[in-house]
């Protein structure tokens, strides 16, 4: 009886504030969201009970932090058994239950009352004048829900003050089931310049709603511990994430401000307040930049090896990229979250076609953006070892203790490279060569130059209907241990 009373009591006071309760939601795109609820309660000198409802039902409990201004938190529980048939067998075990069946001649139901004495899962055990049941042909009915039962979750507290009257209590913890990502929209204008739309899809799996909540997103990566979730958590978020798409939405709201930074983060203020429906995806416009000035170049990377045997490829289509540099002079200037981005561009009629689309990393003011969309249909290469010559070898041992001598090789190759465009527009290519080893370019009928990653790179534009070839000699020098 008492605990009834105190868990009105609660009640009361929770109802009583519930006008004062604010939210705040800082999701990360880590399946992890930082909530801070804010509410006002009358408080007594020394201990009381205090009430947050409706936290996440996929709560990390052990994250929770309750504070205030003047108060002293003394315990602290995360309540949430959930309604359901196990949960309300297990309240009420101890206690006088009703029970129905159905008559096996007659199919009418029959009515008793049995004493719940245990309950193994889904199973009862019951208790009647007759003797005790544990395979029960039937169902246990119930008068009424017990008050230690919440339909959701809640996180009820004892806190102590020395000063009585109106306190601000706070609440933050982290909770799963929420994320966020990037995705953007790259249209082609011209040649030259293309329009970049930024759009943050915020999604709420957590299993819990909330309506009018101020909204931040966090862009980089936070170090976190992963706990192993419970059973009942992880089939909650199942189920969310199967009927997701029936509840997508798309939202029309101002654009977000440029991000302020936050220690090695930045973090997104969504302005005024939105409603996360759980299970919603929401997208918000946070980038828009008509002017973007970009270059489009075609990319083959040879796959020659400067070794005894003499390789070669054909037909081979360059890679499309498109780069851009996340400048304020080419357009842009700020803070680049990791993401997907996608490509339209125009076709000879003005309607707007698909042309592939990639992910990119965080990318900060000043770094450059580069896309891999697909193949160039009408352009191709081609490479092949011409002629290779031996010019020198030697032979010695690379320490005193080598029973058998090193022979070391030097030898050169003439290479040829022709790249045809069989299309309507020139276009850009850059042609890369690996050299492995102690390889060199010693001649090229084309100026190129060494790239990192052991790279050699020629750069030229390709007219349309045109062929480009580059002659070049390359020198390797290939060592082998060999016993007389």
């Amino acid at each position: 009886m008492k605990k009834t009373a105190l868990f009105i009591a609660i009640s009361y006071v929770l109802t009583f504030n519930a006008y004062a309760a604010q939210t705040e939601i800082t999701i990360y795109n880590q399946n992890l969201a930082l909530l801070k609820k804010k509410q006002t309660a009358n408080l007594k000198t020394g201990t009381n009970d205090i009430v947050f409802d409706e936290v996440a039902e996929q709560m990390q409990p052990d994250s929770a932090y309750i504070y205030g201004n003047g108060i002293r938190v003394l315990e602290q529980n995360y309540d949430y058994a959930g309604i359901n048939y196990m949960t309300m067998l297990n309240a009420n075990i101890g206690k006088t239950v009703k029970t129905v069946r159905q008559n096996p001649e007659t199919g009418a139901n029959i009515y008793e009352n049995a004493i719940l004495i245990a309950a193994d899962g889904m199973t009862p055990v019951l208790k009647f004048d007759y003797g005790i049941e544990t395979a029960f042909p039937g169902r246990v009915l119930f008068d009424k829900i017990p008050p230690e039962l919440n339909s959701t979750p809640v996180l009820m507290a004892k806190v102590e003050t020395t000063t009585a009257g109106e306190k601000e209590l706070n609440l933050a913890y982290l909770a799963s089931g929420f994320s966020w990502t990037a995705n953007y929209i790259a249209k082609i204008n011209n040649d030259k310049t293309l329009s970049l739309i930024g759009r943050a899809a915020i999604t709420n799996n957590s299993g819990s709603g909330y309506e009018q909540a101020k909204v931040n997103l966090i862009a980089g990566e936070v170090n976190i511990v992963r706990n192993v979730m419970q059973p009942r958590l992880m089939n909650i978020a199942r189920t969310k994430s199967l009927s997701f798409a029936a509840t997508d939405s798309m939202v029309d709201m101002a654009v977000i401000d440029k991000p302020s930074s936050m220690d090695s983060y930045y973090i997104y203020n969504i302005p005024g307040t939105t409603t996360l429906k759980n299970g919603q995806m929401k997208q918000v416009s946070f980038i828009s930049a008509p002017e973007v000035k970009y270059e489009k170049e075609g990319v083959i990377t040879s796959s020659i090896y400067f070794n005894t045997n003499n390789p070669y490829y054909k037909d081979v289509h360059p890679n499309v990229y498109y780069h851009f540099l996340n400048n304020k002079d080419d357009g842009l200037g700020i803070p680049l979250p990791q993401g997907k981005i996608s490509f339209y561009a125009p076709d000879d009629n003005g309607s707007l076609q698909f042309i592939g689309e990639n992910q990119i990393d965080n990318k900060a003011e000043g770094q450059k953006v580069s896309s891999q969309l697909g193949k160039f249909f009408d352009i191709y290469g081609e490479g092949k070892i011409t002629e290779t010559r031996q010019i020198n070898t030697t032979k010695y041992k690379k320490t005193p203790q080598d029973r058998c001598p090193t022979t070391a090789t030097t030898y050169q190759y003439d290479t040829t490279y022709k790249i045809t465009n069989k299309g309507n527009k020139d276009v850009n290519i850059v042609l890369k060569q690996p050299l492995h080893n102690e390889t060199k370019i010693i001649k090229e009928t084309l100026a190129g130059k060494d790239i990192e990653g052991n790279l050699h790179e020629w750069r030229f534009t390709l007219k349309a209907g045109s062929e480009q070839s580059i002659n070049i000699t390359a020198q390797n020098t290939i060592e082998k241990v060999t016993c007389d």
